[in-house]
């Protein structure tokens, strides 16, 4: 089956509801900010990075701001079974373009061939938060998510849940590949890209996660991420423009909400 070529641009807040392709989907942004939800975990997707959703995995996208990009729908069985937003090899995203350009099928192609054998060898990047399966240490995940300046240690949460605290470091190990302390890092700083990509300044992001030093803030996310706060969700060909945060614009919190099953 020939492959589907979309290119979309929302000039505002959008959020889809949970759906799934029949197809895989390879997308890229070459502007703003997206939030992707899955029953395995959330990624944040910045311009300049390329997401592969597999065929039949249920996702939501919630955008941050205005976005534009190109999504592809083809059949690709040797690419991993799972989510993922990867790092894009310098001719990925040209690639991208160009087959979204031309009209000939058998050049499409056969450049199609060339970009995924870049993407065979493309590394996944640090922008995932996976959800553990245990309902009780989902909970304790949605609220971390929610607010990552939440001071509660393992201690107080293994009273809440009612877990002994040996089982809890176990299994949340097991169903999430991190530790509890690595998890709530890695959930602080995919929140302050949130609110980065929302318009939220580095300081106000630093503080609204749990940093009381900026520069420690700022040390920790370009460890995270590769590029400092102040760089992180440029678009492809010039920096965002970013907007003052504001109380009454929400979004940047979302993404952290439990998924809802279905498809459309």
């Amino acid at each position: 089956m020939p492959i589907q070529i979309r290119r979309f641009r929302h000039d505002g807040r959008f959020d889809s509801p949970i759906h799934a392709h029949e197809r895989g989907q390879l997308f890229a942004l070459d502007r703003g900010l997206a939030l992707i939800r899955s029953g395995v975990g959330d990624w944040i997707m910045p311009a300049g990075r390329l997401c592969w959703m597999p065929a039949g995995v249920p996702h939501g996208v919630l955008t941050l701001g205005p976005v534009a990009g190109t999504s592809l729908y083809l059949d690709a069985a040797d690419l991993p079974p799972q989510p993922a937003v990867l790092r894009a090899p310098p001719l990925a995203l040209p690639l991208l373009d160009r087959i979204a350009e031309i009209d000939d099928p058998g050049r499409r192609e056969r450049l199609l061939a060339v970009l995924l054998d870049e993407l065979r060898a493309a590394p996944e990047e640090p922008l995932r938060l996976p959800t553990p399966r245990d309902p009780r240490l989902r909970r304790m995940a949605a609220a971390l998510a929610a607010d990552p300046a939440d001071p509660r240690r393992l201690d107080d949460w293994a009273g809440l849940l009612n877990i002994p605290k040996r089982t809890l470091v176990r299994r949340f190990k097991a169903e999430t590949g991190l530790s509890f302390v690595q998890w709530r890092h890695h959930a602080r700083l995919i929140r302050a890209a949130a609110l980065l990509g929302g318009g939220a300044l580095v300081t106000e992001a630093a503080l609204a996660v749990g940093y009381d030093s900026v520069s420690a803030f700022i040390t920790r996310f370009r460890a995270g991420f590769g590029v400092t706060p102040g760089r992180f969700g440029t678009d492809r060909a010039e920096p965002q423009i970013r907007r003052a945060a504001t109380p009454d614009r929400p979004d940047a919190a979302m993404f952290c909400r439990l998924n809802r099953p279905g498809r459309h």
